[in-house]
């Protein structure tokens, strides 16, 4: 009888415990990110990217010029990112986003519109650009900006004003999207944004 009661003892004691555990490991995923560990992990996500995209497009250069990056740019390149949101799913997503997007898969939601604007605002009143801005749509969950900036020559040969694009490259964009946008920015100028979406 002593071995029997000693032994219920142990076994509250030992689901005591569990509970304990149970408990914290909870209290620990209630808690919310910091903004640093939200930026960090965004960071780290879009130089991820960043990294891949430059590597695959200076392969593309090296095979083919200008038409072979055009070509990786409409078939390619959206590949990276689903990749990386298959790695990453679900707590992290990512995607490209533009106010002049030619493709529809890069076009911005009602609040991203507004992040964009704004960037485009800081951009155009000569003010300091943040290389992120973190939306908070909830306790545990954010969305965080980094600006993509017209800097490179390659970028201008698709992106650029009207009398520096590649005319072959503009045509080819026009057959596949069926529009003229995309085009027109100058060196300096934000495009567009990369966008981490982080879930807790």
């Amino acid at each position: 009888m002593g071995k029997s009661i000693r032994e219920i003892k142990l076994k509250r004691i030992f689901l005591g415990i569990l509970f304990l555990l149970f408990g914290f490991a909870n209290f620990l995923n209630a808690q919310e990110l910091t903004l640093d560990e939200v930026k960090k992990k965004a960071l780290t996500v879009t130089k991820e990217f960043e990294s891949k995209l430059k590597k695959e497009l200076k392969n593309a250069k090296r095979e083919g010029g200008i038409k072979a990056m055009t070509e990786y740019c409409i078939k390619d390149s959206k590949k990276i990112l689903e990749k990386m949101n298959n790695k990453y799913n679900p707590q992290i997503s990512i995607k490209r986003v533009s106010l002049n997007n030619r493709n529809s898969k890069a076009k911005p939601l009602e609040d991203e519109v507004k992040i964009l604007k704004a960037l485009d605002l800081i951009q155009k009143s000569d003010a300091y650009e943040p290389e992120q801005i973190v939306q908070v749509i909830s306790d545990t969950k954010y969305k965080v900006y980094s600006p993509i900036q017209m800097n490179s020559r390659d970028c201008k040969k698709c992106h650029g004003l009207e009398n520096k694009v590649n005319k072959e490259s503009q045509k080819r964009f026009f057959e596949v999207y069926k529009n003229k946008k995309g085009f027109g920015h100058k060196s300096g100028d934000i495009r567009g944004a990369v966008v981490v979406t982080i879930s807790k």
